[in-house]
């Protein structure tokens, strides 16, 4: 061996064990600032293990999200934009190669005009988006026969590798991403697959920039992504395509709508709290303000009522009545007349008002529906929208008296914890010929309300 070889080794090896040593050295911190007092700081459980999607979950969610999309992708493919590959005063070979790859796929015409139009290796932007393409090709084979029949694959692989290049430019610029579609995406990765894995995440792209500034060939850009999916790994790779594609197709209002149909969210939803300590359903309801990475410590800017009883230490169990400033006026019972048989009815059926930290809330939610008041004390009270297949009315929740807000709700349930999917003012008895004032402010005070009981739900 030449010593030249030998000291290159040395020197290789050196600098692995001093990356080894500092990883092992520095343990990942969470700084949860509300903006109230001192950030909270959060060490997150060792060893975690990520939510698992598996390929055939996988694929039916991907169907529906791209079926859901409010655009043809297969239209935008097709358009006769042909802008072929150029290698003029190129390093030697290299676009010829990525048009032998291209010459492998299904459409090779469709290859060539789908990374902005086209591939010219001397463009830094290109090279990094070519190299990042191969990142998805250990579980692309799943994502292409789930929506080759509804859009383009190849127009789909495009869009999904450019939202994820703009995403990973924003996690890692040193500014804080308060970019809302950003930081949800953001929430959803740290959720599926834990601080350790987006840490990881976020070097793994700063090592494929690199790779990609410095290849000379195609070949090079290959390899920079594949080692850039193996940091992935398959199951974050599919939560990423989900996120991507939920995003795609309406933002982060999109994705706070979709995320709990999302494979294994409840189980997502409950690592967000062990592992970034913050609520996952709180994030997407825009309770999230900023995050930023420097040197293993993520700082959360967030709501005070997004931080998970993980990282806020034990707590006094009473939760407080609701603290907002009422409508102009109390919302009366429009149809006194029925209260006496509405309540008979319930009597007759076991029904009674119910708070949100009572044993008869699990019965009620379990429902998946119920309705709920705010009282003239600000108490939040619900009943079931139906018992043994009979409605029940909002006056059982308020005994036919006066309240502040009234309207419906929906949860997802995942043992003891409920997660907010829809909250309505819709109430005959106390909403009937409502404003859009009147109704905007009586969801607020429901999304209020339940918070303090840290049910939020999408915006």
């Amino acid at each position: 061996m030449r010593q030249g070889d030998g000291m290159t080794l040395r020197e290789a090896g050196a600098l692995l064990l001093s990356v080894l040593l500092v990883g092992c050295a520095t343990p990942r911190v969470v700084r949860l600032d509300t903006g109230q007092g001192e950030p909270l700081v959060y060490l997150p459980q060792k060893n975690a293990k990520p939510v698992v999607v598996d390929e055939a979950a996988f694929r039916k969610v991907m169907t529906r999200l791209v079926l859901d999309m409010r655009f043809s992708l297969r239209e935008e493919a097709e358009r006769p934009r042909v802008r072929h590959a150029s290698w003029n005063s190129e390093p030697q070979g290299a676009g010829r190669d990525y048009g032998a790859w291209c010459s492998r796929q299904d459409s090779p015409g469709e290859c060539l005009t789908l990374l902005e139009g086209g591939f010219t290796f001397l463009d830094a932007k290109a090279r990094r988006q070519m190299a990042l393409t191969f990142a998805w090709d250990g579980v692309w084979e799943g994502v292409q026969d789930a929506v080759e029949e509804i859009v383009n694959p190849l127009a789909l692989k495009a869009m999904l590798t450019s939202a994820l290049a703009a995403y990973m430019l924003l996690v890692v610029a040193p500014e804080p991403v308060t970019k809302l579609v950003a930081i949800t995406l953001t929430t959803f990765v740290l959720a599926y697959l834990g601080v350790d894995a987006f840490m990881g995440l976020v070097a793994g792209w700063q090592r494929l920039s690199a790779d990609a500034e410095r290849a000379v060939s195609f070949q090079e850009l290959e390899d920079a992504g594949h080692r850039f999916g193996q940091v992935i790994g398959e199951n974050g790779a599919r939560v990423l395509i989900l996120a991507l594609t939920a995003a795609l197709s309406g933002g982060a209002a999109s994705m706070a709508s979709k995320g709990p149909t999302l494979p294994g969210f409840a189980s997502a939803a409950l690592a967000a709290e062990t592992q970034a300590g913050f609520q996952l359903s709180a994030a997407m309801a825009g309770g999230v303000r900023s995050i930023s990475v420097a040197e293993g410590v993520m700082t959360v800017g967030l709501a005070p009522n997004a931080v998970a009883m993980a990282a806020r230490g034990p707590q006094k169990p009473d939760a407080p009545p609701t603290d907002s400033t009422p409508p102009s006026r109390l919302l009366d019972n429009q149809l006194p007349e029925r209260l006496t048989g509405e309540l008979e009815l319930a009597q007759k059926l076991g029904v009674s008002p119910a708070s949100v930290d009572s044993a008869q809330f699990a019965r009620y939610a379990n429902g998946e529906r119920v309705k709920w008041v705010i009282t003239e004390d600000g108490r939040l009270k619900i009943v079931p929208h139906t018992w043994k297949t009979l409605e029940i009315a909002h006056s059982v929740a308020s005994g036919g008296r006066p309240v502040l807000a009234a309207g419906e709700a929906e949860f997802s349930v995942h043992g003891a914890k409920y997660f907010g999917i829809q909250i309505t003012p819709w109430s005959g008895h106390y909403m009937k010929g409502a404003s859009k004032a009147m109704n905007d402010k009586v969801v607020k005070l429901g999304r209020q309300a339940f918070a303090q009981y840290g049910i939020t739900f999408p915006p």
